[in-house]
């Protein structure tokens, strides 16, 4: 299958799902069903086939091709079910030629589907038999390994993967489509009611929150006496802290006092006793071991200096913490509490109200709570399905592949016989060559060796050989020859008979389609000239014209008009025709008429409208567009051909008949034109003249004028129109 058809038929399953189209069907595999004997017959036989899609109706097919070129998502073959018409075969019916269709199961209403693809089609056990019956009955022959003979002569088969069979997977894709489907739709039902439970929580939630909202607001009713109370404990603990604060300067001062006063009475003392010059050794060791000891002294003041800064610290965040947080949370508490035992009866009500909604709301939001606990139960339930179904489908893999592998390692024994089978059936067919080549034998000949030893016969055989070996030169296959000869003879002669009828038959319709042509043109070409003579004589009163047909056998030109018409009754068919000739004569009715190459310009073009009116009058058409048709025109022509567009135009059933318009363009430009229309029996002559004949018989008049390096279409009177032509003139 490829990438056309395999979008096609995701897409055709799309559009049947998203539109409802109850009369789309599904694809030719999946309406039958057939045993695994005969799978590979029906798939040879179907081909592609097999993902043709079956309708209803042509209208449901249309509809979905239509939807299929406009999402431009691949390509289908349709098979409307109304439009099916299978020819009806006379098919063998015989133990080794048995109808495709009588090993199919189906639905009756899909028959016609059925018979159009596998009604001419039998199988047979091997491919010669199916050969003979698609030869003797016209039908085509499969066997049961797939091998096809055609009706019309043509041999297909040879080796086929049967580890891949298209129906096989067709059946696996729609099994595992409809579980994906199932589980598609459970997941969707599951979200759905997920959303539901979202919603539900939701709700609670905002509920909770209006509840909260009201008890902020009553806590906010008693704003005043709580704000003054903070405003208190803040100035009390403000200036606990500020005392606080001098108890500590005031310690560190006596502190400092008395380090300085032991240092004064250090120093006192030290000025008192006797000077030394030198230290003696045991006060150098103590002076350094005093100085060892000071040194961590220092360091251990410095570590309990930090840490008493960081439990300051720390002791500065709590008494934040209580005094912002904790102690406003005590006076609420305790607010509450004298609320609660000195509250009016109102207020404990209000209470008991908010008690019991929040019980109801918590109640809901474990009832939520534990449908939401079934929902992700449900969920994990699914999963694990899906996880088994995959698991069962990787399992089913594995054992699939290690049959492939089974059936691989059968194939290549399989090939091994047919090889082993291959040489034996040479030399079989060596062997009976050379049987053949020994003749017919009579009957009995080989009675008198029966009693013989091999060597006397070998011996026999090679004397009999050496002496067969002086009729070399004699063909041995002549008879064999001879009767293929004659039968190829007796089937060229059929085929012969046949292909001199089929030559008849094509000679009589050719027949009959000239005849229906000759008479076609004739027909037309009298139509055409008896219009011809008509307007040409309105036009020109004194003269006569006609059309003439021109053939290969004609005589020079100034031959005389009896031995045309004499010429024209003996000639027969249209094969001889080169063209159509016009003959007038504008002086007279009886003089020799002159043609066309004989004729002025002015002549010439009278003899080209004639002729464009006769076609009008044959084959209108809906509108005329002429151009200064009457430039190269006598008087007398231009009057006559004017009134004969007048006369057609007011013959016309349109009350909005011929309408010729001129209009004079701009006075100071030198090509200006005016046009003239009008219509005739449903047609509309437009006419661009620079005549007066024309305009007096105009319906409607234009001008063209050049304005501001522009041309411009606008209307005018009959009366400007023949005074610019009259201008033009002059």
């Amino acid at each position: 299958m490829d990438q056309n058809t395999s979008r096609g038929l995701a897409a055709v399953r799309r559009i049947k799902r998203q539109h409802n189209l109850e009369g789309v069907y599904g694809t030719l595999a999946e309406l039958f069903s057939v045993s695994d004997s005969f799978k590979r017959a029906v798939e040879v036989t179907a081909g592609q086939s097999l993902f043709h899609y079956v309708v209803d109706n042509d209208e449901t097919a249309t509809k979905v091709i239509e939807i299929l070129q406009r999402e431009k998502a691949g390509r289908i073959t349709f098979m409307p079910l109304n439009r099916l018409r299978p020819k009806h075969v006379n098919l063998p019916n015989s133990d080794d030629a048995k109808p495709m269709v009588e090993k199919l199961q189906f639905d009756p209403m899909y028959e016609k589907a059925i018979q159009q693809v596998f009604g001419h089609t039998v199988v047979c056990p091997n491919l010669q038999i199916a050969g003979q019956y698609a030869r003797s009955h016209s039908v085509n022959g499969v066997t049961i390994d797939g091998d096809r003979s055609d009706k019309k002569g043509a041999f297909t088969g040879g080796f086929l993967d049967t580890r891949h069979s298209r129906l096989d997977a067709v059946r696996k894709v729609a099994k595992w489509r409809d579980e994906s489907d199932a589980h598609r739709i459970r997941s969707t039902e599951i979200k759905r009611t997920l959303e539901k439970k979202d919603q539900e929580i939701t709700r609670a939630v905002g509920n909770l929150q209006k509840i909260e909202q009201k008890r902020v607001q009553q806590e906010n009713s008693y704003g005043p006496l709580l704000h003054e109370l903070r405003s208190k404990s803040n100035d009390l603990q403000n200036k606990k802290d500020t005392m606080d604060a001098k108890h500590r300067a005031s310690a560190k001062i006596d502190a400092n006092m008395k380090t300085l006063t032991d240092q004064q009475n250090a120093h006192e003392a030290e000025i008192a006793s006797e000077f030394k010059k030198a230290l003696t050794q045991a006060e150098e060791t103590q002076l350094e071991n005093l100085n060892s000891t000071v040194q961590d002294l220092r360091q251990k003041y410095s570590d309990l200096s930090s840490a008493r800064t960081e439990l300051e610290s720390r002791k500065t965040i709590l008494e934040i913490e209580l005094r912002e947080n904790l102690r406003p949370r005590l006076d609420q508490l305790q607010v509450q509490d004298f609320d609660d035992r000195t509250g009016t009866s109102g207020s404990r009500g209000s209470l008991k109200e908010s008690q019991a909604e929040l019980k109801r709301i918590n109640k809901r939001i474990s009832i939520a709570e534990a449908k939401l606990q079934e929902l992700d139960t449900l969920l994990e339930t699914t999963t694990t399905q899906i996880s088994e179904l995959e698991a069962r489908h990787l399992t089913t893999k594995t054992k699939l592949q290690e049959i492939a592998q089974a059936m691989e390692k059968s194939q290549k024994r399989t090939e091994k016989s047919i090889r082993i089978r291959r040489v034996l059936t040479q030399q079989a067919a060596d062997i009976s060559n050379r049987i053949r080549d020994l003749g017919i034998l009579p009957h009995g000949a080989l009675e008198k060796y029966e009693n013989l030893k091999s060597d006397a016969v070998v011996k026999k055989l090679h004397k009999v050989n050496e002496a067969l070996k002086k009729y070399g030169h004699v063909n041995k296959k002549a008879f064999e020859q001879y009767n293929n000869f004659t039968t190829q003879r007796e089937s060229l002669r059929k085929r012969r008979g046949e292909l001199e009828s089929s030559q008849k038959s094509i000679e009589e319709l050719i027949q009959v389609l000239d005849q229906r042509k000759d008479e076609a043109i004739e027909r037309t070409f009298k139509q055409v000239s008896r219009e011809f003579a008509k307007v040409f004589e309105k036009l020109v009163p004194a003269g006569r014209g006609r059309l003439v047909i021109q053939r290969k056998m004609d005589r020079p030109e100034v031959e005389e008009e009896a031995a045309e018409e004499e010429r024209e009754e003996r000639r027969e068919g249209v094969e001889n025709y080169t063209g159509v000739g016009i003959s007038v004569s504008f002086n007279s009715k009886h003089d020799d008429q002159q043609r066309i190459q004989q004729l002025s310009g002015g002549q010439k073009s009278l003899c080209a409208l004639a002729l464009v009116f006769a076609i009008q009058q044959c084959d209108p058409a809906p509108f005329y567009l002429f151009d200064e048709i009457d430039a190269n025109l006598d008087a007398q022509y231009r009057t006559a051909v004017a009134n004969h567009l007048r006369d057609i135009s007011s013959s016309s059933p349109n009350p909005n008949n011929p309408s010729t318009t001129n209009n004079p363009g701009n006075p100071n430009n030198d090509n200006e034109d005016g046009g003239n229309g009008g219509g005739g029996g449903g047609a509309q002559f437009i006419c661009t003249t620079f005549r007066p004949e024309m305009l007096r018989v105009a319906q409607k008049c234009y001008g063209v004028r050049y304005q501001k390096k522009s041309s411009n279409v606008v209307v005018v009177t009959r009366e400007e129109a023949l005074e610019f032509v009259e201008g033009e003139k002059t």
